[in-house]
This record gives structure tokens, C-alpha cells and sequence, in this order.
């Protein structure tokens, strides 16, 4: 039995303040918390699960060593950020990479400039792994690695890409092609992303920072219908068809 103090310890992991505090992250479901036990990327420091969570999980889990908690599925509510608990919870120390390793990389790396919505940063690392990105490098404006909508979005891709956070000023150094999605921009059939380069997708309202776009090389675009109706695209989904080109 998780005791009350402990489960306001991992309830207050759902808010970044707390995430820096303690420097650890909550990771739902079986998909997702399969995959980080796997990949051993990430510390794994609690895991609980209920009595549907074992059946389906407790041997993956026992194989590999880990210790872990039976709980009522009441106390896994208590726990969960989701809508609908899921049936297994881990608690995991933060990590995150330095920029400095793209510097003796060949590497291809989407940069997300100030992209503020959880569920497009979660979905966009879901993409790199997809398309065989390297990394993902998020702007200090950007939604937090590590928020539980964004973990959750992953599914589990976060423990294959190299995960950072740093200023675009940052990355120039390295001498990495530079290009940015745009509204106006040159035709993606156009133009062939360089393997080894920095793809920049900008603020879902806003697009790509005046402060950024000056260290851009390449503007592209993806044209739509002669027809089409919609203003733009999400950027979670632009940032998909982008890389189904680039890694074609």
C-alpha cells in the first residue's frame, strides 16, 4: 500500500516546478512504460501497478529485476495525470542530452522553436524515431520534455532520440545546414534537405522567431491545393510530411 504523503510526491511530479525539484518524471501505460524498462535509457525508480497491470506486465518486469508495487486501482487514480488511469505508473529520473555531441555527429536534428503544446512536442519525437531523426532539440520556450502529455505522446519514442534543450545560437557553431518551415518558402519537392542538417519548425501561432530566422539558409514550404480552404497546418502534422521527404 503507496501512502498518502508518497502519492502527493508523485501527483506533484505532474507540474514542472516539481519535475525540476526532484529532477524526475512520471511515465503511464504499459506501451510506453515497456518500452523505457527495454531501452534502459532512462533511471526507473518506482513502478506500480494493479493487479490487471501485473498480469499483462509482471514478467517483462520481473524479468529484467526491477522492483515494483501492487496498487488498488483507486490509488492508481490517485497517481495518474491521465482522464483514465492506465493499469501501470513508474516514476523516472530526467535526463537529457548535450547539444556538445552533434558536434563530431553526421546527424539530422529537428530544432522546435518555442512549439508550446505537449501533444505536438510528444508526437514530433514519435516522428524523428519514425523517420530515423537523431535528435530533437527544444527551445527553453518550448513545452518541457518530461511534461506527462508529452511523455504520453511519445509512446515510448523518447528512449530512441537523443533529447536536448538549447538556443539555435547554440547549434550554429557546429556548422549544420540550416533550413525552416515556412508559409512561403521554396516547394519541399523542390528542395532536398541535407541529410546531416538542423530542420527548424516554428510557434504554432507565431512560426519561426525574428531571432532565429536570420540563421536560416533554406525556407521551405509545403504547397497545398489550388482549392484548399485551411490557413495552415498543425505543426506536429507539417513536421511529418516534411520528414517523410527528407528521410525518403
Amino acid at each position: 500500500m503507496i501512502s498518502k504523503a508518497h502519492i502527493k510526491v508523485v501527483r506533484s511530479l505532474h507540474l514542472q516546478k516539481f519535475r525540476q525539484i526532484y529532477n524526475k518524471f512520471i511515465v503511464e501505460g504499459g506501451k510506453v512504460c515497456t518500452e523505457f524498462i527495454k531501452k534502459n535509457k532512462f533511471k526507473i525508480e518506482e513502478i506500480y501497478l494493479t493487479e490487471e497491470g501485473y498480469n499483462k506486465y509482471g514478467a517483462i518486469i520481473e524479468k529484467t529485476r526491477h522492483t515494483y508495487e501492487l496498487i488498488s486501482t483507486k490509488e492508481m487514480d490517485q497517481l495518474s495525470a491521465l482522464k483514465t488511469s492506465a493499469d501501470m505508473l513508474m516514476v523516472v529520473q530526467k535526463a537529457e542530452d548535450t547539444h556538445k555531441l552533434l558536434a563530431s555527429s553526421d546527424m539530422s536534428v529537428i530544432y522546435l522553436d518555442d512549439v508550446q503544446d505537449p501533444g505536438n512536442v510528444g508526437t514530433i519525437i514519435r516522428i524523428a524515431d519514425w523517420f530515423g531523426i537523431d535528435a530533437v532539440v527544444r527551445s527553453p520556450n518550448s513545452a518541457d520534455f518530461f511534461n506527462p502529455k508529452v511523455v504520453q505522446s511519445t509512446m515510448g519514442s523518447m528512449v530512441n532520440i537523443h533529447l536536448i534543450t538549447a538556443l539555435l545560437s547554440d547549434l550554429i557553431p557546429y556548422k549544420m545546414p540550416v533550413t525552416g518551415a515556412f508559409m512561403d518558402g521554396v516547394s519541399i519537392h523542390e528542395f532536398a534537405i541535407p541529410s546531416n542538417s538542423i530542420l527548424i519548425m516554428g510557434n504554432e501561432g507565431n512560426g519561426i522567431s525574428q531571432d532565429n530566422i536570420q540563421h536560416i539558409q533554406h525556407k521551405i514550404s509545403i504547397p497545398g491545393a489550388a482549392t484548399k480552404q485551411a490557413e495552415s497546418l498543425n505543426v506536429s502534422v507539417a513536421t511529418g510530411i516534411i520528414c517523410s521527404l527528407w528521410k525518403r
